[in-house]
């Protein structure tokens, strides 16, 4: 009886959802998530640094660093790491899943899963289309959300929060009402050796973390020269010497060069000449690899970036350069060298510029504030706010309510056959169907419940199709319709430093600007 309890409100909350579900809510306060220390690991020990999501039923607890790259939320797998006590693994990963140990965790094919489009796939990962319940921190809770379970032992998983143009994570919490837009503010905090906590913001942005104006750039038309929807041209890359000259790293064309900004990465990339030609003005010694410099020789210049409309950003010497810091056994992000500093520039000297895509990522996002509206095709960037805030904040809300909700029937599908194609419904509404596998079976499940007076046989028939197609789900349904929530923070037994998670990206991975002839 509590499955066809369950099964029936799920059939009349589905049947609301897809009836009423047509414009955003401006009502909802916007959804705020910290970009902070997050431990990821059973034993308390593993610390990532990123934002904090709770995955199943219990939770397990991630912490993913955004993404304007992904369009779906990317989680590692449990068997990467072989146990979750793996700290060190755990810790590199930002958490992995076990799905033997999520109640509601429930399975579907590529091509009738209820994410958004397909993002690429290496070669090598292996991957798996789930659903199950995810907490926003404090903030809220999403049913029968769309993850990628991403397992690859040779090129590492690459796992995110996605924020890209076709965005699921976006699509359900503002159709699920747990943030009123799909417009996102981001600050990326500070990760030197004095750090600050940064804040993503969907429905809006925070005010009081930008400290100019908002300048806004057109969004970038996404093509394999430029793979990123938050496109900026790069005019000049200055090293700015202390004996006050600005030195060039190369000599731009006249009409600049695309640049992606990318806070999944925290590096800059930049055409191998720039990188040499940084080399030489640092008198870096190849006799240390990866652009490091013994810290009696540290360098005492900064980084400049003008942008072709006239946008200027300076990384100064200390957040240029750190000492070397890297993962220690428990998956912790701490100083592993005090003796040679690393700097915060990719290093690819013997790529070929052609090769090569420039990327202004988390140490560029240190000192300027994204405001992203797909919606308008538009970004705005402003300076950030340095310096720790706090708890002060000046949320502030971007809603159009004249402006559809962004769901997975809004986006490029999975190519799959004609027959298939109906059943391809996307039931996220926050998930709120938690985890059905398409609008096929609930149709047929909301006919059986309907006709409970038709004849034994008939209906029988019914079962039987419905089990045939969904053969374990209604044991998630008593799950997904609890009001009980388990903490999303695993308490510390101590006080462990930051482990950021590695770059997604390195200079080889993605394609390059065409040179100016």
């Amino acid at each position: 009886m509590a499955v066809l309890f369950a099964s029936s409100l799920l059939c009349i909350v589905s049947w609301a959802f897809h009836a009423t579900a047509v414009s955003v809510d401006c009502t909802v306060a916007p959804l705020s998530l910290s970009w902070s220390n997050i431990t990821v690991s059973a034993n308390g020990v593993a610390v990532t640094r990123g934002i904090e999501l709770g995955v199943g039923t219990p939770n397990q607890i991630f912490s993913l660093r955004p993404s304007t790259t992904l369009n779906n939320t990317r989680i590692a797998n449990v068997a990467d790491c072989v146990s979750q006590s793996n700290s060190s693994c755990v810790g590199s990963k930002g958490g992995v899943f076990d799905s033997s140990k999520s109640s509601t965790f429930v399975v579907s094919l590529k091509n009738r899963w209820n994410g958004s489009a397909t993002d690429s796939e290496a070669a090598t990962g292996a991957y798996v289309y789930f659903n199950d319940v995810i907490d926003f921190q404090a903030n809220g809770t999403v049913l029968g959300y769309p993850l990628v379970q991403n397992s690859d032992l040779i090129s590492g998983p690459e796992a995110g929060l996605p924020l890209g143009q076709n965005s699921s994570f976006l699509a359900a919490v503002t159709r699920a009402r747990v943030a009123p837009s799909s417009v996102w503010g981001l600050d990326a905090g500070d990760r030197s050796l004095s750090p600050r906590d940064g804040k993503l913001v969907v429905g809006g942005y925070d005010a009081s973390r930008i400290a100019g104006e908002l300048t806004t750039f057109p969004l970038g038309a996404w093509a394999n020269q430029q793979p990123c929807p938050l496109q900026v041209t790069v005019s000049d890359v200055l090293y700015l010497a202390p004996d006050g000259k600005n030195y060039p790293l190369a000599a731009m064309p006249p009409t600049g060069v695309t640049a992606c900004i990318e806070p999944q990465q925290q590096r800059f990339t930049f055409l191998p000449t720039m990188v040499r030609n940084f080399a030489s003005l640092t008198a870096y010694s190849r006799a240390y690899p990866g652009l490091v410099f013994p810290t009696e020789f540290r360098p005492t210049g900064a980084l400049h970036i003008r942008l072709d409309n006239g946008y200027n950003t300076t990384i100064p010497n200390d957040h240029l350069f750190n000492p070397k810091r890297g993962s220690d056994q428990n998956g912790q992000y701490v100083v592993t060298n005090s003796s040679i500093l690393e700097t915060g520039i990719g290093y690819n000297v013997d790529d070929a510029d052609s090769d090569v895509q420039l990327i202004l990522g988390g140490l560029f996002l240190t000192y300027n504030y994204l405001v992203v509206d797909y919606d308008n095709n538009q970004f705005q960037m402003a300076p950030s706010v340095q310096g720790d805030q706090g708890s002060s904040e000046a949320i502030t809300t971007i809603c159009d309510p004249a402006l559809p909700t962004r769901g997975p029937d809004d986006f490029p599908q999975a190519q799959s056959s004609d027959e298939d194609e109906p059943s391809r419904s996307a039931a996220i509404g926050g998930g709120i169907a938690g985890g059905v596998v398409g609008l096929a079976v609930i149709a047929v499940l909301c006919y059986f419940l309907g006709r409970k007076r038709r004849r034994d046989r008939h209906r029988r028939q019914q079962e039987d199709q419905k089990r045939a197609e969904q053969d374990h789900s209604h044991t998630l349904y008593p799950e997904l319709f609890s009001d009980e929530r388990r903490p999303s923070e695993l308490a510390l037994a101590t006080a462990p430093t930051v482990h950021e998670l590695p770059d997604r990206y390195n200079e080889k991975q993605l394609p390059s600007v065409p040179t100016a002839s």
